[in-house]
């Protein structure tokens, strides 16, 4: 019986792999994500499919990205039409990005997906 993460010994040692190269952009967003800070739970580098989200809210079904400058377009565009056919959406944003203004959208989009959630049930 496959786990509600559709886990496997490889994706789970690449996930963790992943964890330990954190960029400095990334590891600064995680502290405001961590343990529901935002209003929601996220995970650090989470596979969904062939792809790992950098982080994902599995209750809002949301994914965020945070793109250096090594960033494949091509393949980040592929992600992205996976994660929308699995009902994903994708926040993208530049590790360039001031770090205030990414929280500020995170948090507003959390908000409004709780909100679209409560009003449908």
């Amino acid at each position: 019986m496959a786990s509600r993460f559709n886990r496997t010994k490889e994706k789970t040692e690449r996930a963790r792999a992943l964890r330990k190269v954190v960029s400095k952009s990334e590891a600064r967003l995680w502290l405001y994500l961590r343990a529901n800070a935002l209003g929601a739970p996220f995970r650090r580098q989470h596979p969904i499919g062939p792809y790992f989200a950098d982080y994902y809210c599995a209750p809002l079904k949301l994914a965020v990205e945070i793109d250096g400058d090594g960033h494949d377009k091509v393949y980040d565009a592929r992600r992205d039409a996976f994660f929308a056919a699995q009902g994903i959406d994708t926040l993208r944003f530049s590790a360039a990005e001031e770090l205030e203004g990414v929280v500020c959208a995170i948090r507003e989009a959390v908000r409004n997906r709780l909100l679209l959630r409560d009003l449908e049930e």
